[in-house]
């Protein structure tokens, strides 16, 4: 069954990628998808994602946005934070948590 994707609508069980979660949120990681931005480098960049915590499970607060709403999206997850440039952030798909 392949993964929905945000629309827009019904937030609460979207898989939404990082970069369109607004600021503030929190959200459990769903999975980490290919993107073909990266090309022949893809892999590595799943990797080093996962290297820094973004497993399915895990969960994550967005802290804020660049200037202008641009990179870097500082994220906060397993008590650390980390600036994820907005492809980095693509790749990383969540679920809002429920108030």
């Amino acid at each position: 069954m392949p993964s929905k994707t945000f629309d827009g609508s019904d937030a609460s069980s979207a898989h939404i990628p990082l970069h369109r979660l607004p600021k503030g949120s929190r959200a459990k990681v769903v999975e980490i998808v290919a993107s073909a931005l990266f090309g022949d480098m893809d892999d590595q960049v799943t990797l080093r994602l996962k290297e820094l915590g973004f497993l399915p499970g895990a969960t994550l607060q967005v802290i804020g946005f660049g200037l202008f709403g641009t990179d870097p999206i500082a994220v906060r997850i397993n008590g650390t934070k980390f600036g994820l440039r907005r492809a980095e952030a693509e790749k990383v798909l969540a679920i809002l948590h429920s108030a």
